[in-house]
This record gives C-alpha cells, structure tokens and sequence, in this order.
C-alpha cells in the first residue's frame, strides 16, 4: 500500500520537472532570438562586400549598371534587400562604392512584443537594422 505522503512527494517531482522544461524552454527561445538579431547586425560586413563586388564588377566590365546588378545579386544571396546604392568621386579622381541594406533578424518571440504599442518602434529597428558599407 502507497502511503499519502509518498504520492504528495511526486506530484513536487513532476512540478519540479515541468519548471525545469519551461525554464529551458524559454532560454532556448531567447537564444535563437538572440541568433537571429545577431546576424541581422552582420549586414554592415554583408554590405561592405556587397560594395566591393560592385567595384569589381565596375573594374572588370566599366558598366556602372552591371556594378549595381553584383551589389544586389550578392545581397541577395546574403539575404538582405538594397536600400541605397551610390557611386562618389574621391579627390584623388576615383570612384567610392556606397552600399546601404536592410536586414531582416528572424526571431520567434522578438516580434510579437512589437504589438505593444511603446515597443513596436525599438522592436522595428532591432529586427530590421539598416547598414552601410563602403568599398574602402
């Protein structure tokens, strides 16, 4: 015969256990939001090269219009969307490659806080920061 107090010492077992899974749950929800917002912020590398393919491109072939076409055909594959693309001459005579992007941060949790209203601007900018990049 199972005594009263021996069956009132597993249902703090299985409580026990359960908050150990939500705890871990949610760390591992943090951590991939965490993943995500981390990559969105490498955009200015992204950008930065995206710059340099253009020079590239702009070396090789002297089209500005196939330059612009590698900027976002490398962006592309990196995921990120062009928001500017510009060409400046240097005093030297030569020529800098501008490349602006926008990346999108894949989060799970993140973006539902942007339906609180105070939090939807900063939630905007953390999960879809803009970078440049330059040539240089």
């Amino acid at each position: 015969m199972i005594s009263y107090s021996r069956l009132r010492n597993q249902d703090g077992f299985v409580r026990g256990v359960l908050w150990i899974a939500l705890a871990i749950a949610i760390f591992a929800l943090v951590l991939m939001d965490s993943m995500g917002v981390y990559k969105a912020y490498r955009a200015s590398d992204d950008a930065e090269r995206a710059a340099k393919e253009a020079r590239i491109e702009y070396v090789r072939t002297s089209d500005w219009d196939q330059a612009q076409a590698a900027a976002v055909a490398y962006l592309n594959k990196s995921g990120h969307e062009l928001k500017e693309y510009k060409v400046e001459e240097t005093a030297e005579g030569g020529y800098r490659f501008c490349v602006t992007c926008e990346a999108t941060a894949r989060t799970y949790a993140l973006q539902h806080l942007g339906k609180i209203p105070p939090l939807k601007d900063w939630v905007e900018r953390v999960t879809h920061p803009v970078r440049t990049g330059t040539d240089e």
